[in-house]
């Protein structure tokens, strides 16, 4: 690792957080299936730096298309990406994770992780460094459809190619309600003064006891009168399941909360909109309307005080 921390202390020295921050470019290694890409994040109180390596193309759209708007796909941050990531503390600190989607983030790696991650770190620096002369360096093969890159040759050797840009995978989303749950919601009451207002996000500090611990979220939902609770849900991503079907089953999940509580609510309040896409297709079913809010304090209330049954995430949210 010493020689991780030599390298990120010059990446730190050089100081150009701000300089290299609209920019992304690409390190291909020899044997490596997939490039890494190479962006900052918007530093934290305490970092005076973010950089994060990010797993191939994909990776690399999605990143993109969530940094523009925030409710594209299903990541909600890009801690749920898999990358790796340098952090340079103000205080002159230097630390390095490994991010995996549904994971919480490692600092510990194998040798070979140290060493696939050294030459990263060294050809980031070394783009970095000619910034100071070429601000603009990045952008060198934007004419060519391709982004600017750091190939390693058979023999070894480092050079600067175009890497021509693969187009990101169409965005799908598939979600389907069970028949018989549907047809259960249609029988029950229509409680049209009541509003209920829901969510799910990662609950920071919460996580599973595991080797490798997994991530904690929580599908919440509260009386928007009252601010009492109404559900709580912990869960994480499955061993065999992914981030994107968590999403897609939250209008089931609702759907199955609402016949267990045996009425339908008025009103459904969401502050996000990806909450907000993920359970429109309930609108067709049911008659409630679903409104979306720029805030609801008393929802983020709810999971900044998570119940102490809490602590045990659950496999899903199904």
């Amino acid at each position: 690792m010493e020689r991780l921390n030599e390298i990120g202390r010059k990446i730190a020295a050089l100081n150009l957080w701000e300089t290299a921050a609209p920019y992304n470019w690409a390190i291909k290694p020899r044997g490596v299936a997939f490039p890494y890409f190479c962006s900052l994040l918007k530093p934290g109180e305490r970092l005076a730096g973010h950089l994060v390596l990010l797993d191939g193309w994909q990776t690399f759209h999605d990143f993109v298309m969530t940094r523009c708007d925030n409710s594209y796909g299903f990541y909600s941050s890009p801690v749920e990406l898999p990358h790796y990531a340098m952090l340079a503390e103000k205080n002159g600190g230097i630390a390095f994770l490994r991010h995996d989607t549904g994971f919480l983030p490692r600092v510990k790696f194998a040798e070979a992780e140290i060493v696939l991650l050294a030459k990263l770190l060294w050809e980031a620096y070394g783009v970095m460094m000619r910034f100071e002369e070429e601000q603009r360096l990045a952008m060198k093969f934007a004419g060519q459809n391709a982004i600017f890159a750091r190939v390693e040759g058979a023999d070894g050797k480092w050079s600067d190619q175009p890497l021509a840009i693969v187009q990101p995978r169409v965005h799908v989303e598939s979600i389907s309600l069970r028949r018989e749950d549907v047809a259960a919601a249609k029988d029950l009451p229509f409680a049209k003064d009541e509003t209920i207002a829901v969510d799910f996000r990662i609950v920071p500090g919460m996580h599973t006891m595991e080797a490798k611990p997994r991530t904690a979220y929580m599908f919440a939902a509260i009386d928007a009168a009252t601010g009492r609770s109404i559900m709580r849900r912990v869960c994480s991503v499955p061993p065999d399941g992914t981030l994107r079907g968590m999403w897609e089953n939250l209008a089931p999940r609702l759907l199955r909360e609402l016949v267990a509580r045996k009425r339908v609510p008025g009103e459904v309040q969401v502050i996000s909109q990806r909450v907000f896409r993920m359970l429109r297709p309930l609108c067709i079913e049911l008659p409630f309307k679903l409104s979306l809010h720029d805030s609801i304090p008393a929802l983020d209330a709810a999971f900044q005080h998570p119940a102490p049954s809490a602590e045990k995430p659950q496999d899903s949210t199904r």
